[in-house]
């Protein structure tokens, strides 16, 4: 028994070596004592196959908690190391927003107000040279997004990233979206992005003495510190083409009042987010503003559908539509509570940590 006895130990021995590095450094020769003496004790009480088979029942849980400690403590370093590089400590305040100031109310809301304006009346009231179609047309609005957003939003970049540039942001990258949709390139635009990321996070924590970024970086960084629910506001700067998206159907939009609703059902959520002071309350309002104005179109598909003679080009279009409206507002639901990931993420890990 005592040669049996030696060779188990040499086996847990090799088992010990599956334990990630640090953890065998600080705890292997415990872990070695305390398997030889329990060992010996289940041999002395007739228990020497139980206690081998326990072991080795309880082993591949052990090595999943370590290795998922570890690496929790990982990324823990990895984010305060990243608050260290981004610290706003030594930076004045944020600017303000329309939670304090009516001004800045005006200026995060401008942008909804001016498409939502040139929305309407290209719809009901057609400008001259606008054709049909311009709704789908990527160049047509390309020529309105880019003018209207970009200058704005490299001058909002450098004054610290305020909240009224988050929607242009928004606006910006879901007409990227649209283009590289139509062109085939949104996964390459995708793996470039996360890939681009990654490398700048990973320049960051391979440094073992990371210093600040430069105060315009980090003043960005305070912006984006302030409340989750800006990048989610960020997001709902896409909601004039979310509205066009969802109207694309098979007749005029000017034949209908649904479309103008959906305008002002963003415009008007956006106006209450910008002056509400609970975190919950704004996207909640932010939702709801999404729900009203995609509604909008489902009511007009409904409308449409019933109006038709056939019963079964009523049953195969309304039930068609319906579902892809659904659809969108279910994909941009997702899209605008995504934030609320990475900070859930993060206060779990410092929660740990610190337990």
């Amino acid at each position: 028994m005592n040669s049996l006895q030696r060779i188990v130990e040499k086996l847990y021995r090799l088992i010990l070596r599956a334990y990630p590095p640090v953890y065998l450094e600080t705890f292997g020769d415990e872990m070695q004592n305390t398997f030889t003496e329990g060992l010996k004790e289940a041999n002395s009480q007739g228990k020497f196959i139980p206690f081998i088979l326990q072991e080795l029942y309880d082993t591949p849980k052990a090595l999943v908690i370590t290795y998922w400690y570890g690496w929790r403590q990982k990324v823990a370093g990895g984010i305060e190391l990243l608050q260290q590089a981004t610290s706003s400590s030594d930076l004045p305040p944020a600017p303000p927003d329309g939670r304090t100031s009516w001004w800045q109310v005006l200026l995060e809301i401008s942008m909804f107000l001016i498409v939502g304006l040139f929305l309407i009346l290209a719809t009901y009231f057609p400008l001259p040279g606008l054709h049909p179609g311009w709704q789908r047309n990527a160049e047509f609005l390309g020529n309105i997004i880019l003018p209207l957003t970009v200058p704005f939003l490299i001058f909002g970049l450098a004054r610290g990233l305020p909240r009224w540039t988050y929607p242009l942001g928004g606006l910006l990258l879901s007409y990227f979206g649209l283009i590289a949709g139509q062109t085939s390139l949104w996964l390459f635009l995708t793996i470039m992005l996360f890939a681009s990321a990654i490398l700048i996070i990973v320049a960051i924590l391979t440094d073992p003495q990371p210093s600040r970024l430069p105060i315009p970086l980090r003043r960005i960084g305070q912006s984006l510190s302030i409340g989750w629910t800006r990048l989610s506001f960020g997001v709902f700067g896409a909601m004039p083409l979310i509205i066009l998206m969802a109207f694309d159907d098979a007749h005029a939009n000017n034949r209908t009042p649904y479309f103008a609703l959906s305008v002002l059902a963003m415009i008007a959520s956006v106006l209450f987010y910008c002056r509400s002071q609970n975190i919950n309350t704004q996207i909640s309002i932010l939702l709801t503003g999404l729900t009203f104005s995609i509604l909008g179109a489902w009511i007009d598909t409904i409308s449409f559908s019933s109006g038709l003679t056939s019963w079964t080009t009523v049953t195969g279009f309304g039930i068609e539509s319906i579902i892809w409206i659904v659809f969108l507002w279910i994909q941009w639901v997702t899209i605008i509570l995504s934030p609320l990931v990475f900070t859930l993420f993060s206060n779990v890990v410092h929660v740990k940590r610190a337990m």
